[in-house]
């Protein structure tokens, strides 16, 4: 077995058609199934089922792509890291971010980063997860930091931060400043909501239909910079992760409030192409980006360790 069959497998894998991959990979078909052929001999099972139109995977062959990706990508990350230890770090490097860690984050890692990273050119996007995780898979962007994503093959994903809720209102609300708050208590609540398409739309309608949530009003803003400044100015609150606004807690330009009684984790998730290895420089970036996310958290842990809890 060697990489050259590998390739060869992960490509009719991918293709459903030994034909198909065939012309993808420049190679005769019959050289290609014969490349199949000695790697069903060479690991001692069947890795396919022929059929009509083309072949399909057998549960062993299932198993199998998995570890090939891997190998692949191990592979591809080795001979980057060497290209990247022979010239310096240089070249192009595109990441998708939420708006959360874009007003959260971004700015308190992106200095250090540029000064350190001078013959990176940077481009940076803003979506939700689904339209990042998009781009990810066509490979658009390198990686992307957004909740957590459907399953793909041939996508790593893994937790960089966790963190809890918050409420955050306008002064017009009238809730004291980091004062806990029980939202099943609250006869009704004047909300602002991302659109359904956000993963937050849908775990704060669980909360509404479990009765945890009695919403007064509702509007519906995408937007989080459209969505801040409007809460801002009137007397409704938006439930949103406390990186949001932790860099503006003594500012008082909101009141924002722990909740009590809803006890929900809000993950970022690092997502990249298991076999487009991170490069050095996003290797950094992301690095930056975690503890960036994991101080958020922890000034909020420190913060709420010096305020009580009501009861819930």
């Amino acid at each position: 077995m060697d990489l050259k069959q590998i390739r060869s497998f992960v490509a009719v894998y991918g293709d459903g058609s030994i034909n198909r991959a065939a012309e993808r990979l420049n190679i005769a078909q019959p050289s290609l199934s014969q490349q199949i052929k000695t790697l069903e001999g060479s690991v001692g099972v069947k890795l396919f089922e022929r059929h009509a139109r083309g072949v399909r995977p057998t549960p062993a062959g299932d198993r199998f792509y998995e570890d090939c990706r891997k190998i692949l990508g191990d592979v591809e990350s080795a001979a980057q890291t060497m290209r990247e230890f022979s010239s310096g770090v240089s070249g192009s490097l595109d990441v998708g971010l939420i708006p959360t860690v874009t007003k959260g984050v971004l700015a308190q890692v992106l200095p250090a980063f540029i000064d350190t990273m001078p013959n990176v050119e940077l481009r940076v996007v803003e979506a939700f997860s689904g339209t990042l995780t998009d781009w990810v898979m066509s490979g658009e962007l390198d990686f992307a930091v957004g909740t957590e994503p459907p399953r793909h093959d041939g996508l790593e994903m893994r937790v960089l931060s966790a963190e809890p809720l918050v409420m955050i209102s306008g002064n017009k609300a009238g809730m004291p400043h980091l004062e806990p708050v029980s939202i099943k208590r609250l006869p009704s609540l004047n909300l602002v909501m991302p659109s359904a398409q956000h993963s937050l739309r849908t775990l704060l309608e669980r909360h509404v239909k479990l009765g945890n949530i009695t919403p007064g009003r509702v509007v519906e803003i995408d937007g989080l910079f459209g969505a801040l400044e409007f809460i801002r100015n009137t007397d409704f609150s938006a439930i949103l992760p406390v990186t949001t606004v932790v860099a503006d807690l003594d500012s008082r330009a909101f009141s924002v409030s722990p909740i009590i009684d809803i006890r929900t984790s809000f993950e970022f998730f690092l997502v990249h192409q298991t076999q487009k290895p991170l490069s050095l420089a996003a290797r950094d970036l992301v690095t930056r980006l975690e503890n960036a996310l994991k101080r958020s958290a922890a000034a909020w842990a420190a913060i709420r360790a010096g305020a009580p809890d009501v009861a819930a």
